[in-house]
């Protein structure tokens, strides 16, 4: 505040808030450290800018030295630049403006000053609270949209990796099992080729022993047998797409 009003008019802006504020404590209105009003929850700048009036420059002594030096610099060099010296001073006038979030605004003219104001300025507050609240809540409720939004995606995005990782598991256990029915038929013709060499049959029976070939019949593997070749993939038991499961 020191910046657009004068000290001698800060006493009266401090005098202006005292009284608002005053008057809006018995409503639940507060004052924050940085003199900005609470109404209603929602924080409202309220400022001060202090009107000026323009006058002549009277030019400093330094100034007025530069300007010398220029005139004696002028007669050896042609091209010397002449100093910048502003023309015009610009001072308080003790004239006040309120300004409330950088819109609406009240000040000092001829017909009333801001103390005659006061009831306006504190409608304005209210006011000026109301439309905070609504803009607050319409950011809120575009961010719980946006939120919902991204959650759907990710929700969308797993139940597609879901599905990716069931049609791949199918996939391995339709290959699985296009495998062990060519063991089966390939053990059962060897069987019945009548090969009766010691080493072609102790390989057969190996085949047996590592495919569970005693127990292909449906429902007859027994409680905790499974097939070496059947493995878990996925989390899908292969075994329990021929009934072994």
């Amino acid at each position: 505040m020191a910046e657009t009003v004068s000290a001698q008019s800060l006493e009266r802006a401090f005098r202006i808030i005292d009284r608002l504020i005053r008057v809006m404590e018995p409503l639940d209105g507060s004052l924050t450290d940085t003199l900005n009003f609470v109404v209603n929850g929602e924080t409202v700048t309220l400022s001060f800018m202090e009107f000026t009036d323009r006058i002549d420059h009277v030019p400093t002594i330094e100034e007025n030295m530069k300007l010398l030096e220029y005139e004696d610099d002028r007669k050896r060099n042609s091209y010397t630049s002449k100093p910048q010296i502003q023309k015009y001073d610009y001072i308080f006038n003790g004239r006040l403006k309120v300004v409330i979030e950088n819109k609406k605004h009240f000040r000092d003219c001829q017909s009333y000053v801001l103390e005659d104001r006061l009831g306006d300025i504190m409608i304005e507050l209210y006011e000026a609270a109301e439309r905070t609240k609504k803009a607050r809540e319409a950011r809120e409720e575009e961010e719980r949209q946006y939120q919902e939004e991204q959650r759907r995606k990710e929700e969308s995005s797993e139940r597609y990796d879901i599905e990716v990782d069931r049609t791949f598991a199918l996939t391995n256990m339709a290959a699985d099992y296009e495998i062990a029915c060519k063991m089966r038929s390939f053990i059962a013709a060897v069987e019945a080729s009548g090969v009766s060499d010691e080493q072609t049959g102790k390989w057969v029976g190996k085949l047996k022993v590592s495919w569970g070939r005693d127990f292909w019949t449906l429902g007859d593997l027994p409680p905790g047998r499974e097939p070496p070749f059947f493995v878990w993939k996925s989390g899908e038991k292969v075994a329990g797409l021929v009934g072994w499961s």
